[in-house]
């Protein structure tokens, strides 16, 4: 019996060390971007910027504006406005629990499921750069070999939870900062897996919360959006109507 448990305890131990450093990785990245009460406050937030983005790879770069609005755990909205072969675009995009609706140039119509089905994981894998995960007992959390973004080295933590696809979380290396999420979409023209790598950069203080100024997106190593932050506002709560079919 004792045989059998120390071979348990020997099995699992590796395990648990891992666990434990991944976690001290996210605590530190919590510390960093100003502690536990600043990160609470990305719970609930609207954040604006404006870029390029390119939609078609036979089509030069479109500007871009959008605005997303959060209201944890449940409700994301997020609006664009960018021209797509030539045709002005103001699209909105709402999820309310697990329902969900577009309005595309005044034209609304509730989101398919498959769509609501994606849109919830990708509002999965961003909700996880609000760090605010650490007590969630369901997640299986690993440390990643070190990489290098932005030519600065970047340690990571890969997140795994039933029913979710697994998301790689990267954290320079000498400020603690979120630097990179890593993680599998469905592009929107083909509906086939792609690779999405976010970029953070240019953080600076805001109500006392380390927050990045720019962002970059690349699907399969191509860049789709580079844009730059212009507004963030921290909120105790939002409107109930904005998530509101109209």
């Amino acid at each position: 019996m004792r045989l059998l448990s120390l071979a348990v305890l020997c099995f699992c131990t590796p395990a648990l060390f891992a666990d434990d450093t991944a976690r001290a990785l996210v605590e530190n990245a919590i510390k960093a971007h100003g502690g536990e009460a600043a990160v609470a406050k990305l719970r609930t937030m609207r954040i604006k910027a404006e870029g390029t983005m390119t939609l078609f790879p036979d089509q030069p770069g479109t500007a871009l504006t959008v605005e997303d609005i959060w209201q944890m755990p449940d409700k994301y909205r997020t609006t664009g406005n960018y021209s797509a072969r030539g045709m002005k675009v103001t699209q909105t995009q709402v999820i309310d629990g697990g329902k969900g609706w577009v309005e595309v140039n005044g034209q609304v119509q509730d989101l398919p499921k498959a769509a609501i089905a994606e849109m919830l994981e990708q509002k999965y894998a961003e909700d996880l750069d609000r760090l605010s995960f650490l007590k969630d007992k369901d997640l299986e959390l690993s440390v990643l070999e070190e990489i290098k973004v932005s030519e600065k080295p970047a340690v990571g933590v890969r997140v795994k939870s039933k029913g979710h696809r697994e998301v790689k979380l990267y954290f320079d290396k000498a400020t603690g900062l979120l630097v990179k999420r890593e993680h599998t979409v469905l592009d929107p023209l083909t509906s086939k897996e792609v690779t999405q790598e976010v970029v953070f950069a240019d953080y600076e203080d805001k109500d006392g919360v380390k927050h990045y100024k720019t962002i970059t997106v690349y699907r399969d190593g191509k860049k789709v959006i580079d844009a730059k932050v212009t507004e963030i506002e921290f909120l105790d709560k939002v409107d109930p109507k904005l998530f509101t079919k109209p």
